[in-house]
């Protein structure tokens, strides 16, 4: 049996926990972090099959993994901190030998932990370096996980993939363009990236509740032509766009020939289950075979009875792919499905 240190958005982890606990026979949970971090076993199931399993089908809560090989207890003198994190660099051997290995170390706010996160990874580096690997940002063959909570010091060498996500933690960063015109950009780009689905791909998107323009933007420097509907103004810099077409009406209101578009994008902040009506009445403006990225708001107190209902409404026009609560969520989960 093996234990995992898990992350979760902020207040999620409940969710995440009781999802891995449904998902893992015999699985244990426990919280580290209150309302992000915690640990899990791989309870009765085989640690390569568990893996893959997890890839194959991700948890929606679950953000990144990564597995315990050493528990110390955490110190507050550099000294102590840099034997054990020395110590273990040392036991990967052949693991790191010829490898491109990222180094990720964070802490639980209030840990003793006396290194910045970059600090950490200097001093595991000289280690890799000193096996035969080459230490690097991204793009590894191996991530060294370490994670430091106010009593414990938890370290792990893994496969990116089976980390779920390759950033520490799964906290996925975008370079904040000055020019961005919303944050809800990086809800996309970062879908885009979650769901393995190039936006460059499609070339007619339909941008429902699309002002001020956010995820508008990310398509039109994708090439696509978009069709933003929403009442409200969009923001000056996208007016003169020789690809965007904005219509300034409610959703519910606009109407399309058949086949219209091969992408449908929906970020509206209204109740999830008439964004869902709204939305499969327009499914037929949709090519088969098209896609949707689609938020789910979650404003109920029974998320997984909402994910549930609302992929079960969803289903009748379009076949669901992924559901993820993604890092630049809030209260909520993002969705890809495609046309039947």
């Amino acid at each position: 049996m093996i234990t995992f240190v898990g992350t979760a958005n902020p207040g999620f982890s409940p969710y995440a926990m009781e999802e891995l606990r449904r998902r893992i026979k015999g699985t244990k949970v426990s919280g580290l972090a209150p309302g992000e971090t915690f640990s899990f076993t791989s309870g009765e199931h085989d640690t390569t099959q568990l893996l893959t399993d997890l890839r194959r089908k991700e948890p929606i809560f679950l953000r990144h993994m990564f597995p315990i090989e050493v528990e110390q207890d955490v110190s507050e003198s550099s000294d102590d901190t840099a034997l054990k994190l020395k110590a273990y660099a040392a036991t990967l051997g052949e693991r790191v030998l010829g490898k491109k290995v990222a180094i990720q170390v964070r802490k639980e706010q209030d840990s003793p932990f006396p290194y910045t996160s970059a600090e950490g990874r200097d001093i595991i580096a000289s280690v890799v370096r000193e096996l035969g690997g080459e230490a690097v940002a991204r793009e590894s063959d191996w991530i060294v996980s370490v994670y430091a909570t106010k009593k414990k010091l938890y370290m792990g060498c893994s496969l990116p993939k089976d980390n779920l996500s390759d950033w520490p933690g799964g906290a996925v960063r975008f370079r904040k363009d000055e020019g961005l015109i919303s944050r809800a950009a990086f809800k996309l780009l970062e879908a885009e990236r979650a769901f393995d689905l190039p936006l460059n791909r499609f070339s007619n998107a339909l941008d429902l509740g699309a002002a001020p323009g956010g995820w508008t933007s990310v398509l039109l420097d994708r090439g696509l032509k978009v069709t933003a509907v929403d009442p409200a103004e969009m923001d000056p810099s996208l007016e003169l766009h020789p690809n965007l077409r904005h219509m300034r009406r409610n959703a519910a209101d606009v109407s399309f020939a058949p086949g219209s578009f091969d992408l449908l994008v929906c970020d509206m902040s209204w109740d999830p289950y008439h964004t869902c009506r709204i939305v499969s009445e327009l499914a037929h403006v949709l090519s088969a075979g098209a896609s949707g990225i689609i938020t789910l708001k979650l404003m109920y107190r029974k998320p997984f009875q909402s994910i549930q209902d609302l992929m079960e409404d969803y289903s009748h026009e379009f076949d669901i792919r992924k559901v993820k609560q993604l890092f630049h969520n809030r209260e909520e989960v993002t969705m890809w499905v495609k046309r039947k």
